[in-house]
């Protein structure tokens, strides 16, 4: 039997996918086929699914596991592709432009202004990305290393693959330089390569 926390802070994270992007959003507990021993072992699973993205995720936490730490094991692996899937700026955060919030063990936060926190189940904002960036870093999701180049004719999908330079000089409006492939991440051309702009 799974956890109540693990199915609260999976309900938290459905809230904020459905509240700020009017998804239809399911939960789960009853682990596929293949992975029933797994589940077992770890005392439980928790899934989440966004059929019209088709989107899912899901895992056997663990017994003593809290909701925060659900929502936020679940949001880490499906934010880039709820990004890329929708083109929106989801969880948005006023003033902060193009960069998300992203997911921490107490909420959504924001990596440049660490006073501002959005508990699970808050994160009530989404919206269109700013249409007068051109050829600067977009935003980026420094705890998996990708992120977005504006473009004007589509944006470019880069991760830490692509980049040439520094990692940790990625920053949301850092001017690039880039050239983008013929491959697909989402709605996005994916980048071939990307340095920062000289």
């Amino acid at each position: 039997m799974t956890n109540s926390n693990a199915v609260t802070g999976a309900r938290l994270l459905a809230d904020d996918i459905a509240t700020a992007l009017g998804y239809d959003v399911q939960t789960d507990h009853s682990a596929p086929a293949h992975l029933t021993e797994k589940a077992d072992r770890a005392g439980g699973w928790i899934s989440l699914r966004v059929p019209a993205l088709d989107i899912e995720m899901g895992y056997g936490p663990d017994p003593a596991v809290t909701p925060d730490s659900v929502a936020c094991q679940l949001a880490t692996h499906i934010q880039d592709d709820i990004l890329s899937r929708t083109s929106m700026i989801w969880p948005a955060y006023p003033g902060h432009d193009d960069q998300p919030l992203v997911p921490g063990d107490k909420g959504w936060y924001s990596e440049s202004d660490p006073a501002v926190l959005v508990p699970y189940g808050h994160a009530r904002s989404a919206h269109s990305p700013n249409t007068d960036l051109e050829r600067v870093v977009r935003w980026w999701l420094g705890y998996w290393f990708v992120g977005l180049i504006a473009d004007k004719s589509g944006d470019i999908w880069f991760s830490e693959h692509e980049f040439e330079g520094d990692l940790s000089t990625i920053r949301p409006g850092l001017p690039v330089e880039y050239v983008a492939g013929d491959r697909t991440h989402g709605r996005f051309r994916k980048a071939v390569r990307v340095r920062a702009a000289s």
